[in-house]
């Protein structure tokens, strides 16, 4: 079935915003760190870095986690099938618990300030709630 916000369910609905709001938050953060790492950091309230090309570069990664999403939703939307979301939503929880494990070690081991915390928090978060819906069976059936 294809979204349609008048007839869609609550899996539907909860598939949707999920995607939209794991996808916008990281893609919205991405591009940010990509344009302006110097001001967007202290938004995270991560310490400024004194090589703002590498955050950049980081950046340009995270937006594009956050782009797969859409791309999911977007082939939801025109052809009918979840199968390509279901798979972003599979792989972005592997990059979410990479992530997130690597940064909550480096605060662990001192290397990252507490500031950091919000990245494996953030990931952390998403990824259970992915593996969650994954595990209840809301993409078992085409919706």
């Amino acid at each position: 079935m294809r979204i349609n916000p008048i007839t869609c369910n609550a899996r539907c609905c909860a598939i949707a915003l999920t995607s939209l709001f794991a996808g916008c938050g990281d893609f919205i953060s991405g591009v940010l760190l990509v344009i302006s790492p110097l001001r967007t950091l202290p938004l995270m309230g991560a310490p400024g870095v004194k090589e703002p090309a590498l955050i950049q570069f980081i950046g340009v990664f995270v937006a594009c986690v956050g782009a797969s999403y859409f791309l999911g939703l977007l082939s939801w939307m025109r052809t009918g099938s979840q199968s390509r979301l279901r798979v972003i939503w599979e792989m972005t929880i592997l990059f979410r618990i990479a992530a997130g494990g690597f940064v909550a070690w480096q605060i662990g081991d001192g290397h990252f300030a507490w500031a950091w915390a919000s990245v494996p928090a953030t990931d952390f978060t998403w990824a259970l709630v992915q593996m969650s819906f994954l595990r209840l069976g809301f993409f078992e059936s085409e919706l």
